[in-house]
């Protein structure tokens, strides 16, 4: 499902992610969708992509009806089923070993019995829906959960008036027990918190706007445009005026490792990185250690927003996150997200921020060069025409790298000017579906494989099935040993300023000294 692509759905329908993430609008609603979450839809349901992220979204796509029997009379009947929430729509997150419960069903060889896969994929279903309608099942809401409540309607309305009488009736209970609570829970009063809140967002303004302070003291909900500079001031140690000139000496946390490496290549050291230790490159974790940055360990696709708010950090730069995560880091520092993946537009959104630039174009004029060099070493090859191809294999299939997208793609098809083979140009997304079939009209002359790291999930499986099929063994690429196996945490993590040059070398090694 890649980006600006519609989809009708004629039956009712579980989708549930399994790599990556997206924007999708379903029935008029957005909808942000990640990694280890099951959406329900009904049918004659149409999702449109509005964005597929940075990265490459995969998953499964259940589709059923339900029908009424009536014994008696001897019919079916076709049923009208609704999704529990009351909605066209709803949304789960699944826990890890739910999901590496579910993976058995779609790796496993399967029985040659149509009676036994009937029953198997009925029992999926119910399984699927057992977790949709489990949320159903929640009890009253507690005093916690009333709290939440009120921190909600502060993100949402924070630009208008707003008491703790306000918020107390919200929760449902006393003015007096709620600003108790609310204390013991974020460690200040709930007006306090609230002006966090607003400076924080006053914050983000200063740094990705050029509206005055009078204009930001109104959008954050300060009437009283001295007032705002002077409570600025107090919790940040400077004026609005002079804050986006502080932001290099702040305490930044990084939410992916290539942020972090930009910056410090940049001259800036975050104090934390996130990362996750599967998928972390030697070269990022070397780096970090020297330059003494704080690795907050995580699981694939997740993020420890208590982990970050111990840090007390007083910046967050990320990528591509949940609206639901990033509301809850929004509680914590003033966020700067939705950068970009690709490190030469990331670079440029970098050195912005932190008025770096003259850094950022020395750093770009090098990896520049660095491509142009490559670019000499390889003109045999692209004169030759000789096609050339990254086939990754998943826990549940297979997909190819498309010719027009960024990361790998960008640096193999546009910059080093190689030739994808003709029947991949239609792909459009950065990782698109591959049979075995279209691997083998393929037939590159040089292929990159990547055996795809998950968390909960192997690609041993499919990696066997292909190796032992007839297509591989009639590659050109295979019969003239021109096959290279790239690793993940390089080619799709590790693509930073160090780790551009590292794959620049790879490739030219690889193909060069197999002409």
């Amino acid at each position: 499902m890649s980006a600006g692509k519609r989809h009708q759905f004629s039956s009712h329908a579980l989708l549930l992610i399994l790599d990556g993430k997206a924007i999708w609008n379903i029935n008029g609603h957005r909808v942000q969708v990640s990694y280890g979450e099951l959406v329900a839809v009904q049918e004659n349901t149409v999702i449109e992509v509005i964005e597929g992220g940075n990265l490459d979204l995969a998953g499964w796509h259940v589709q059923f009806d339900t029908y009424a029997m009536f014994p008696d009379r001897g019919e079916v009947v076709k049923y009208e089923w609704h999704v529990p929430s009351g909605d066209t729509y709803q949304k789960v997150k699944l826990t890890g070993g739910t999901l590496a419960s579910l993976s058995q069903h779609w790796n496993g060889d399967g029985s040659p019995n149509p009676n036994v896969i009937r029953v198997g994929n009925q029992l999926l279903v119910y399984e699927l829906l057992q977790h949709v309608y489990r949320e159903l099942l929640e009890e009253e809401p507690t005093v916690e959960q009333s709290i939440l409540r009120t921190v909600d309607y502060m993100q949402q309305h924070y630009e208008q008036v707003i008491t703790r009488k306000q918020l107390a009736e919200i929760a449902g209970i006393s003015p007096w027990h709620y600003s108790r609570k609310f204390s013991e829970r974020y460690g200040k009063p709930p007006l306090d918190y609230l002006a966090h809140y607003r400076i924080y967002r006053a914050q983000e303004e200063l740094l990705l706007s050029t509206a005055t302070s009078q204009d930001i003291a109104k959008r954050t909900g300060f009437e009283d445009a001295h007032y705002f500079s002077r409570r600025f001031k107090q919790l940040t140690g400077v004026s609005p005026r002079n804050y986006a000139q502080t932001l290099p000496q702040r305490k930044i946390v990084c939410l992916s490792p290539l942020c972090a490496e930009v910056l410090i290549h940049l001259g800036v050291i975050p104090h934390a990185v996130v990362v996750t230790p599967l998928l972390l490159p030697e070269h990022l974790r070397e780096l970090f250690d020297m330059h003494q940055v704080k690795m907050m360990e995580v699981s694939q696709y997740e993020l420890d927003v208590e982990q970050i708010r111990q840090v007390q950090p007083e910046g967050i730069v990320g990528n591509f996150w949940t609206e639901e995560i990033k509301q809850r880091l929004r509680t914590i520092a003033p966020i700067i997200t939705g950068l970009n993946n690709d490190v030469e537009a990331l670079l440029h959104q970098l050195a912005g921020l932190f008025h770096r630039e003259d850094t950022a174009h020395k750093l770009h004029m090098q990896m520049k060069l660095e491509v142009n060099k490559a670019q000499q070493q390889l003109q045999h090859l692209v004169q030759s025409s000789s096609t050339v191809m990254v086939l990754r294999v998943e826990p549940f299939g297979y997909r190819y790298l498309g010719g027009h997208s960024n990361g790998v793609s960008h640096l193999l098809y546009e910059q080093l000017r190689l030739t994808l083979p003709q029947p991949l140009h239609s792909g459009e997304a950065w990782f698109n579906p591959c049979s075995l079939d279209l691997l083998a009209k393929a037939n590159p002359n040089y292929l990159f494989v990547e055996k795809r790291v998950m968390q909960h999930f192997s690609a041993e499986e499919n990696m066997k099935k292909l190796v032992e099929s007839s297509q591989w063994n009639g590659l050109e690429a295979v019969k003239n040993n021109r096959v290279f196996f790239v690793d993940t945490c390089l080619w799709v993590d590790g693509r930073g300023i160090i780790g551009h040059q590292m794959i620049l070398n790879e490739i030219v090694n690889r193909l060069v000294t197999n002409l």
